[in-house]
Formats: structure tokens, C-alpha cells, sequence
């Protein structure tokens, strides 16, 4: 499905130079994120996350020509490659992070956020340290993401912010994918959100409660977008299990 700059823009309220920037942008050659697709932008959350997150990073001040920069698009399109090779079992967390901390090498902008970042990812368990992480191990999952920020020249007040609208933004899509996926992960014993909320019809109403108060975040910050994100709730309850 191609989703349009209007529709980014339109709906999700997403700067429409950001949105074009990334729905019009060449796929990068031989990368394992964007293998076998034909848009940079497909249809599925965590292609439509980038522009989305990017855009909130242009909120809390940062210029978009210092966002949208080539050298720093490269690094975050490196970082996804690894990062799909390690989902695929190609390369195991060390390597996947050694690999990801070479592409970082003599362009950290704040040592400190960097540092604790990586004791963050470095457990084997993804519990909480400073302003690293999300009491549910499976809203963590995809905090890989956050090294993009230690490429950029974030004051201490926009690191915080970054953080908290992350924090909101990327686990609402893992919330959307894991009630979706709530019986093949249950089967699979992949690790889904309403498994950790307890499951069943509680874990479900549990799920939705995070999701509005996500939604109640970003509203904060892009009101579009916190919309958008609750329009989602109509159709995700419609896939809770009859039997509960």
C-alpha cells in the first residue's frame, strides 16, 4: 500500500518536507530492512514510524536540514539493516550492537546519554535504567532505534523529550501489531504486550488503557497524530478473542 505525503501530512500531521523527503527517498542498496519492498515507505509500522518520529524530532526544535542530513540518514538506514539482521537470527546482539556503535564512532554528541544507553542494551533483559526503557520487556523491543539520537546535537531538554515522545510513539505500534499478533505470539511464545499485561480479556483492556495513554502523550506534542493513533482502538477490539 503507498502511503501519500498528504496522508502523512493530512492525517498523521507530519511537516511536509519530512514526509516527502522519506515517501519519495531511493531504497538503499542491499539492506536487509527494505529486502524484497519497492517503496521506501510501505504500509506496516515500522516503515511508517521513521517519517512519523523524525517529524516529532523537528517539534522539540532540531533543524530539519540537521535531521534529514545524508550522512545521518545513512547511519539510521545502517542501523535498521542490523537491526533486521539480528530480528532474522543473521548476527546475535553483540554483534548486532558492536556493529552499531562502529557506524557511531567520533560522531556521539552527549557521551552521557550514550554511555548509559549502552548499559541499557548491553542486559540481556531490557529492565529500565534512567530514562532507558519501559517496565514491559516487550514495549522495549525495539530501543535499538534510540542510537539515531546519539548522532544528533540534542540539548539535555530535547534528549528528555525525545525520550518521553518515543516512549508514547514507538510502543503504541507495537501495542497495534501485538493485538494483531496476540494468538500467533501466544503459540509462538514471542514476547506481545497483552501477554504481559496478564492476557486474557483483562490483559486486553490493560493494553488499550497504555494505548490512550500514549495517545494523551503524543496529543501533547502532534494532536493529529494522538487521533490518528486512537482510531486505531475501534478495530483492534473487534480482533479480541470471542471467548474471553
Amino acid at each position: 500500500m503507498y502511503l501519500t505525503v498528504n496522508h502523512f501530512e493530512k492525517a498523521m500531521g507530519v511537516e511536509r518536507s519530512v514526509a516527502a523527503f522519506f515517501v519519495d527517498r531511493r531504497l538503499p542498496d542491499n539492506n536487509s530492512f527494505w529486502q524484497g519492498k519497492y517503496l521506501y515507505i510501505g504500509f506496516g509500522n515500522g516503515y511508517v514510524s521513521i517519517p512519523v518520529y523524525y517529524d516529532i524530532l523537528r517539534r522539540i526544535g532540531l533543524p530539519v536540514g540537521v535531521l534529514l542530513a545524508e550522512k545521518h540518514i545513512e547511519l539510521m538506514e545502517q542501523l535498521m539493516d542490523f537491526a533486521v539482521q539480528h530480528e532474522k537470527k543473521e548476527i546475535d546482539t553483540r554483534q548486532e550492537l558492536d556493529s552499531i556503535r562502529a557506524l557511531l564512532q567520533g560522531r556521539i554528541h552527549h557521551a552521557a546519554y550514550y554511555e548509559q544507553l549502552n548499559e541499557y542494551l548491553d542486559q540481556e533483559d531490557l529492565n529500565p535504567i534512567g530514562p532507558f526503557g519501559l517496565e514491559y520487556r516487550s514495549l522495549n523491543r525495539a530501543d535499538v532505534f534510540l542510537y539515531i539520537l546519539c548522532d544528533l546535537p540534542l540539548t539535555d531538554d530535547q534528549w528528555q523529550q525525545a525520550l518521553r515522545y518515543w516512549y508514547a510513539l514507538h510502543p503504541s505500534y507495537l501495542i497495534i501489531d501485538d493485538v494483531r499478533d496476540y494468538g500467533k505470539d501466544k503459540e509462538d511464545g514471542e514476547d506481545n504486550v497483552v501477554v504481559d499485561l496478564g492476557g486474557g480479556a483483562e490483559g486486553f483492556e490493560r493494553t488499550f488503557s497504555l494505548l490512550q495513554k500514549n495517545a494523551a502523550t503524543i496529543e501533547e506534542i502532534n494532536p493529529l497524530l494522538a487521533n490518528y493513533l486512537r482510531e486505531y482502538e475501534p478495530n483492534l477490539r473487534q480482533l479480541v478473542p470471542a471467548t474471553f
